[in-house]
């Protein structure tokens, strides 16, 4: 089974990689937009601030992806190595930067900060999803080599050059299929309405660790010695990962405890 990676369109070469990023941040404003009027209740003009916003931390985000990255690489190999993005640390780079945004430069009375959190990580794991499967199309992101019916031989990318006409374990499709069924999960099951933050922060968590583990690529290094001696969460991933389970947790604590003293 081969990717299809570059298609022709008029005459023109177009990155299938570059093409589903831009197909998933386009649902994913749609998604945020039509939810943000119709279910929380703002202004299209409101609206349009925070999708301006939104827009303006994704490209804060896409710095952080690429610094964060590098520097992950870096410690592994002992000098400066850039070029490759991380989608972790684009997450709370871009996270970080629309909330510091949010505060600085929305100044209307409907600032209700948890309803828009909810409203805009669930656009994300939207676009996260096409994104896994324009890495899917460009070989990146790929897994380790496996003999099982499940393997895919990547004729171009990073995964041929690793593992040429070697089959691997598609990772990609299998983080793609999880973040469309979460997606589903978290505009379907009426539990979880106004705990999406945290159930995406444990869920995805969670499934990172985990996947993890059948990853192939180069992941770069954040504790080597903590990695070398013990060999328990080696990636920088895995321990982002296990830090956003514990924000979930602590924010599912805090839910809780707040909705109790409202209750009193």
């Amino acid at each position: 089974m081969y990717p299809f990676l570059f298609p022709e369109i008029f005459g023109y070469t177009i990155p299938m990689y570059d093409l589903l990023i831009i197909i998933g941040v386009f649902l994913m404003l749609i998604y945020v937009a039509n939810r943000l009027e119709k279910k929380d209740n703002f202004s299209r003009q409101q609206t349009n601030k925070i999708l301006v916003l939104i827009a303006i931390s994704l490209v804060f985000a896409l710095f952080f992806s690429f610094i964060l990255d590098g520097i992950f690489h870096s410690i592994k190999e002992g000098e400066l190595e850039f070029g490759s993005i991380n989608f972790l640390g684009g997450l709370i780079g871009g996270f970080a930067s629309f909330l510091f945004l949010m505060k600085h430069f929305y100044k209307d009375d409907n600032k209700d900060m948890k309803k828009i959190g909810n409203t805009v990580i669930t656009g994300v794991v939207l676009a996260h999803a096409f994104g896994r499967i324009g890495c899917f199309c460009a070989g990146c992101c790929f897994g380790i080599p496996t003999e099982s019916y499940l393997g895919v031989i990547f004729p171009h990318g990073h995964a041929h050059t690793l593992y040429p006409d070697v089959s691997v374990y598609p990772t990609q499709l299998f983080e793609a299929i999880f973040l469309f069924i979460l997606f589903f999960v978290l505009i379907k099951v009426k539990s979880f309405k106004d705990k999406e933050v945290q159930i995406y922060l444990i869920s995805y968590g969670i499934w990172r660790i985990f996947i993890e583990f059948i990853r192939g690529d180069n992941r770069g290094v954040l504790l080597p010695l903590f990695r070398t001696q013990y060999n328990i969460f080696p990636t920088p991933s895995q321990l982002m990962s296990l830090l956003m389970i514990m924000l979930g947790v602590f924010l599912v604590y805090r839910y809780h405890k707040d909705s109790k003293q409202i209750n009193a």
